[in-house]
């Protein structure tokens, strides 16, 4: 379990990380490509968002059943 739980706390500090450098390069890098490179990286982070959504639907109840079989 707390193998579980440190990997989605891992992937939801990636995720922050991920929203927060799109936004950056939104803000910061006007005039060149900003628009384009922002969404190139929320791209990403909507695919990291779907894999954590993923991974919280892991039962670990179900999990364990699964493994003792």
């Amino acid at each position: 379990m707390a193998t579980l739980n440190g990997c989605r706390s891992e992937l939801r500090s990636i995720i922050n990380e991920l929203h927060d450098i799109g936004r950056g390069i939104k803000i910061d890098f006007s005039g060149i490509g900003q628009d384009l490179a922002g969404n190139c990286v929320d791209k990403v982070t909507y695919k990291y968002d779907d894999v954590m959504k993923r991974l919280n639907n892991v039962s670990l109840n179900k999990l364990a059943s699964w493994a003792l079989r």
